[in-house]
């Protein structure tokens, strides 16, 4: 917790340990033998009697956005150096390391561990209850920090929505799934959620103006929430310019943060919502089928939150002045992080207020809109159309998928997809193997491709998810 928000003011860094983005297997859509399909559409059904899953029915992790790892970290160019080194280190000219940024550069992550799982007949009906935990983190860096922290040229500076957000929740969902019609079969689920932890860092605005080689005159907008129960920021930090006549500031000190007696803080509500359509039945258009679902319709109110701001007032800032890397030691990721972190700090000046407020935020609704069909010849062979939206300010993305998937067996099922969209082109591909005893899954929708010899990803973006349940009862899919 005391480095979280000096790692969320190095965005990169922040994101390098989870919000990875794991909204669902969206490869896994147009599977009939995939115990987890509710969590895309409510309104699924399930080819069993029932399952259950424990403990981990269903685990997704994953990283979105059009940053990555590898955007900022650099073999080392000493020959005797394993370490990797950041775009910082002066081995790496500034149009190298500028060309890898994006005006605004975004990274996105999500994780959902489900403990528990069930589904079951009944009611008139298909019904779910899932016990998990879920995360997410998102962070947008302006291209004009990375030339502030890189160039450090003796010119003005205006830098814009600097912004990071992170929170984990606990949520337990009751589904269920009833047919209508021979065409119709509508679904939905109420989420309880139980609160957990909640930051959220805004640099609306700074703005460095150049007064001598060492110097600017500094304006910023900077405000840092922060939403765990038993969260105090502790003593200010006293510091003094590099020049003595400027005297001193106060601060945060991020190592005086602590956390005492945490548990729930808050809780909240959300509804997924869902319809499926056969028009074989409806209109004798054989093998088509159309759905849609609207997940994570909802909300969670943070009871206690609190809140440091910057006083807006104008300032002298020297504090860059020490941050330049050279070779041999300090060279490390982990040595020059700090060093950025703890300017960045500097640079915003920060100061706590006084008690504690509470708020309401709505999580990243999520927007499915299907077509499938199935190959009447071989019904164990369909293709489909996955349209999602991400609806989440400004970490907002969409994408169309195209999936084949087919049964060869009916204990074994496999698909393979193509996605396009804001964050690029990219390959699903799911392995769910169902025999009567259990039900295990492999899968991912963007595959996470190569690693570099340090370990770090190559790609942008990549999820991955696996699980494994108990069905209850024989399989009613039908083969030819």
């Amino acid at each position: 917790m005391k480095k979280l928000f000096k790692y969320m003011a190095i965005a990169a860094v922040a994101l390098s340990a989870s919000k990875a983005s794991a909204q669902n297997l969206n490869t896994a859509y147009f599977l009939e033998g995939y115990a987890q399909g509710h969590e895309l559409n409510p309104a699924k059904d399930y080819d069993r009697t029932g399952y259950f899953g424990f403990p981990l029915a269903n685990v997704n992790v994953g990283m979105k956005g059009n940053l990555a790892l590898k955007d900022l970290l650099y073999k080392n160019p000493d020959p005797t150096g394993k370490a990797l080194v950041t775009y910082l280190h002066p081995s790496i000219g500034y149009d190298e390391a500028m060309n890898n940024f994006s005006k605004n550069n975004k990274m996105m992550t999500d994780f959902r561990v489900e403990i528990v799982s069930v589904g079951f007949r009944g009611f008139k009906g298909y019904n779910t209850i899932t016990l998990g935990i879920r995360g997410n983190e998102g962070a947008n860096i302006p291209k004009e920090l990375f030339d502030l922290t890189k160039q450090l040229t003796n010119k003005d500076y205006e830098i814009k929505n600097f912004k990071a957000t992170a929170s984990a929740y606990a949520e337990l969902a009751l589904g269920h799934s009833h047919k209508i019609n021979d065409a119709w079969r509508v679904g939905g689920k109420m989420k309880f959620l139980i609160a957990g932890a909640y930051a959220n860092m805004k640099m609306e605005n700074l703005n460095l103006k150049l007064q001598d080689p060492d110097m600017w005159r500094a304006t910023a907008d900077a405000t840092i929430e922060a939403g765990v129960k038993g969260f105090t920021w502790g003593a200010p930090e006293i510091k003094e310019y590099n020049d003595p006549s400027l005297g001193t500031y106060k601060q945060i000190d991020f190592d005086n943060i602590d956390v005492k007696s945490p548990g729930p803080n808050g809780g909240g509500l959300a509804f997924d919502l869902g319809v499926e359509w056969d028009l074989e039945k409806q209109f004798d258009i054989e093998g088509l089928k159309a759905s849609a679902s609207l997940l994570d319709l909802g909300f969670i109110k943070w009871s206690k939150i609190s809140v440091a701001k910057n006083n807006g007032e104008e300032f002298v800032f020297d504090g860059y002045n020490d941050i330049k890397v050279k070779d041999g030691p300090g060279t490390k990721f982990g040595d020059q992080s700090d060093k950025l972190g703890d300017r960045l700090v500097d640079l915003y000046r920060l100061q706590a207020q006084p008690g504690t407020t509470s708020k309401a935020t709505a999580l990243g609704a999520t927007l499915n809109l299907a077509a499938e069909y199935t190959l009447p010849q071989y019904k164990s062979l369909r293709f489909g159309f996955l349209s999602t939206t991400r609806i989440q300010g400004k970490y907002s993305w969409n994408e169309e998928r195209f999936a084949v998937s087919v049964s060869p067996a009916k204990m074994f099922e496999v698909a393979g997809s193509f996605g396009v969209g804001t964050l690029g082109c990219n390959l699903g591909w799911i392995i769910n193997f169902h025999p009567r005893g259990f039900n295990l899954f492999l899968g991912s929708d963007h595959s996470i491709g190569k690693f570099s010899k340090q370990g770090v990803p190559l790609r942008r973006t990549y999820d991955f998810c696996m699980g494994i349940n108990y069905p209850i009862g024989k399989s009613r899919i039908a083969k030819n």
